[in-house]
């Protein structure tokens, strides 16, 4: 499991950017330095979050997942990543590690 959290906003931030900001931004950045302190720099992924609390609910996610409605704002996100999915600009793999599995599930669904 990953030893980190993705800052929800942030990274929604870079998926929405173009490839040409993310070449300026990556331009500035010293060679020496690794995407991953790239990404905790920028304050796309926080290092020092408590991730113990998701692993304890995993598998009751799993399970609770057919019986759960996502809020209709989640509703909506779901609807616009298939519809990003279904048009080739990344792939389900791509939202796994942002995304609640109740989030993930219900795109696999409309998929």
């Amino acid at each position: 499991m990953a030893d980190f959290c993705w800052n929800d906003e942030s990274i929604e931030e870079l998926l929405d950017s173009d490839i040409g900001e993310i070449r300026e931004m990556l331009a500035y950045e010293d060679a020496d330095k690794t995407f991953r302190e790239f990404l905790v720099d920028g304050g796309y992924i926080d290092e020092n979050c408590d991730e113990d609390e998701d692993d304890d609910n995993w598998d009751d996610d799993e399970e609770d997942d057919e019986d759960t409605e996502l809020p209709s704002e989640e509703e909506e996100l779901a609807h616009n990543i298939a519809r990003d999915i279904d048009e080739g600009l990344y792939t389900i793999d791509t939202i796994i590690p942002l995304y609640n599995n109740e989030l993930v599930n219900r795109v696999r669904e409309l998929l």
